[in-house]
């Protein structure tokens, strides 16, 4: 009885001081609580059946248990020890912190690694001197012998170094998490947006994924979602795509075209097997079947991510097939017209890939700016974003630059995708507020710090600074190298004035090259991105409608600008007029440019699909030249139309033809002489020189 008072007033004692003390799980000790004490123990050697099991996948099982037996002795440091590893190794990481703290507090010799896990959970809290101490303490414990982890080690100390240097240095961003609207307890990543900020795609484990199965590692497979905005609104509830693009096995977004149209995504059956596919979307909205995108592309290795150039000419993708430098590389295909396929892809080389992980590439519209993840350049931890910029002179990439702090953290941040605009990025971070593991988070774009003067409206309550100097974000362009604008409107039937869905071309009247075909949303909304300083003939035309076109004279002022070009369209019927403005003429000449051809084709189609209609084709000029020339020079313009159509196996009855040379202008002589540049003067009288259609009977 004296010896069980004795342990007894022994235990009290250590209880007392618990927070300071190492409290082991000694019987004696415990002799008041068997019962509870043989619970405890059964819960940690359940737990180490897991947690020395090898698989870090594992360790989220060996967890339970050991919170178990916490509960009833919250001061043991080899428990504390456990569970602090366990922690960082789940998706509630940033736990880690504080039980291991614990207990190299009072026991530092508690496990050979302590210090090294320790220096882990310094370094993901941005702690980077005790991480740096720590790291190396542990390095002066490992064998000159272990090559592998003192290099190791080395790497870990670089990475808490650049972590110094651009803490010391943040970039001026506004950094939200996207809210319980999309993210969730379970893990949200990979988003793709459109060019208009309107329509975000992205990829979740969660229990409402279809077939609601999970994989090897015990998560629920990976589906797509979407959600969508009004312009300048919230984002509404998100809704998981379904089929046909989701399956019963992994399916996550990979690229978006900037219009929204064409979805890459990614289809595997475990994280070491998967293709890349691409599905378009119908004018109803309803999405295609993806199917692959190449055996060229898809290896049986691993392809996951991967964007498209501008032009969809150009492919930039990952694979951990043979022949890189490290795990995943990044690679390029250009795509052949002849074959209609995908080229043989070449290694983006040392430049940017490393011994270690490159991933979720993202291509710029601006034809020169790559976006990608990695652990092997000068990281702060876990992979990083960086971006490289390519000469268009020698072909050489430049280094990759790490874009900066608070942007990347210490753990992993990728797939980081940019807006037409270049205001705001979105990408998956995992930080210390999210809803669980990774989350999707938006960047806004801040320029020098300045008085708060700009453009409040527009993000004022957008979330939580995370950058002290901030008072309220000014909206400026990301890269000086940037030069885009982006064109948006609507397409709307001309009588009911409801929007309707329609074909949008864009040809680039200087040299004659498409620039975009796109289909319209179902509410006859658009978007693209263009480049400033360029003219573009935009026409729109649909099933059972005319045509409408306009010209758009861009200057290098409208960069970083938005330009709203808005449409109808009419049935065809009798008496119905409709004026084709990009049938391009040069001055005094009655030859067709080559950037005519798209809009008479366009005519060609609505004369097939109506064979009984016939049309007068009325030729007008600008005010240069005598009246009775431009009358001459206008009909010859209306022939020289017709003849294109007739080459085209219309029938030549079904068309008249009429000039009224200056007469009727869409913009006075007046309001052209007080033009104030050249360039305004010759896009005015381009505007006059046009084709009018009238439809004379059906």
């Amino acid at each position: 009885m004296k010896k069980l008072i004795s342990i007894t007033a022994i235990f009290v004692s250590l209880f007392s001081i618990g927070q300071d003390k190492d409290v082991p799980f000694d019987r004696r000790l415990f002799e008041d609580r068997k019962e509870g004490f043989d619970e405890a123990i059964k819960e940690i050697k359940e737990g180490d059946f897991f947690f020395y099991d090898g698989a870090s996948s594992d360790l989220s099982l060996a967890l339970d248990h050991y919170l178990k037996a916490q509960a009833f002795n919250p001061y043991s440091s080899i428990l504390n020890y456990k569970i602090g590893v366990c922690y960082l190794y789940s998706n509630q990481k940033f736990r880690s912190l504080e039980f291991l703290q614990f207990a190299y507090k009072v026991n530092p010799e508690v496990d050979p690694n302590i210090r090294f896990y320790l220096a882990q959970a310094y370094q993901l809290a941005g702690k980077f001197e005790e991480a740096i101490e720590l790291y190396r303490e542990h390095k002066d414990l490992v064998r000159e012998s272990d090559a592998a982890q003192r290099n190791y080690i080395n790497k870990k100390i670089s990475e808490c170094r650049t972590g110094q240097e651009l803490k010391a240095t943040p970039v001026r961003v506004w950094i939200d998490n996207l809210g319980d609207s999309i993210n969730t307890e379970y893990p949200e990543f990979s988003p793709v947006i459109s060019a208009d900020n309107r329509v975000l795609f992205y990829t979740a484990r969660r229990p409402d994924s279809y077939g609601n199965a999970k994989d090897e590692t015990g998560t629920f497979f990976e589906d797509i979602y979407y959600t969508s905005r009004e312009y300048g609104g919230e984002w509404s509830g998100s809704q998981n795509i379904e089929q046909p693009i989701n399956t019963v096995s992994h399916d996550a977004t990979v690229g978006l075209a900037p219009d929204g149209k064409s979805l890459l995504t990614y289809r595997g059956l475990n994280s070491k097997n998967g293709d890349i596919f691409i599905t378009r979307q119908n004018p109803d909205g309803t999405w295609q079947e993806p199917v692959s995108i190449g055996a060229n592309i898809n290896t049986k290795y691993h392809e996951s991510s991967a964007t498209l150039s501008f032009d969809e000419k150009t492919l930039f993708f990952e694979s951990d097939q043979p022949g890189g430098f490290g795990q995943h590389d990044i690679y390029v295909s250009y795509w052949d017209e002849e074959k209609q396929e995908w080229g043989k892809p070449l290694n983006l080389g040392p430049t940017i890939n490393t011994e270690f992980e490159e991933k979720g590439v993202f291509f710029h519209p601006d034809n020169r700016t790559l976006y990608f993840s990695s652990n092997g350049h000068n990281n702060i931890g876990g992979l990083d974003i960086f971006r490289t910029v390519l000469d268009p002179e020698t072909g050489q990439w430049s280094k990759p630059e790490n874009i900066g702090y608070p942007i990347n953290t210490p753990d992993d941040d990728i797939y980081f995708v940019v807006t037409g605009d270049t205001r705001y990025a979105y990408y998956s971070s995992y930080r210390e507020d999210g809803f669980g593991e990774k989350d999707i988070y938006k960047i806004t774009f801040l320029g020098d710090k300045k008085p708060p003067l700009l453009a409040e409206a527009d993000i004022l309550g957008s979330g939580d600074e995370l950058f002290a100097g901030a008072t309220k974000p000014e909206l400026v362009k990301q890269f000086d190298d940037t030069k885009l604008f982006i064109l948006r409107g609507t397409v709307v039937d001309g009588k009911t004035k409801v929007g309707i869905s329609t074909n949008l071309s864009i040809i680039n009247a200087k040299t004659n090259e498409k620039v975009s075909d796109i289909i319209t949303n179902s509410d006859g909304t658009y978007s693209i991105i263009l480049v400033p300083g360029e003219t573009y003939a935009v026409t729109v035309s649909g099933s059972s409608y005319t045509i409408a076109s306009k010209t758009l004279n861009s200057t290098k002022e409208d960069n970083n600008k938005e330009i709203t070009l808005n449409f109808e369209l009419f049935a065809p019927s009798a008496g119905t007029t409709f004026t084709l403005h990009n049938i391009y003429f040069d001055f005094d000449k009655s030859e067709l440019r080559h950037a005519s051809v798209d809009e008479l084709d366009k005519l060609v189609k609505i004369l097939n699909e109506n064979p009984t209609l016939v049309i007068e084709l009325a030729g007008h000029t600008d005010r240069r030249g005598s009246a009775e020339y431009n009358q001459l020079l206008s009909k010859e313009r209306a022939e020289v139309a017709k003849a294109y159509l007739v080459s085209k196996g219309i029938d030549p009855s079904r068309i008249q033809t009429v000039g009224y040379g200056e007469s009727k202008p869409e913009v006075s002589g007046e309001t052209i002489s007080n033009m104030q540049s050249n360039q305004e003067k010759e896009a005015a009288h381009q505007q006059n020189r046009r084709t009018v259609v009238r439809i004379i009977s059906q």
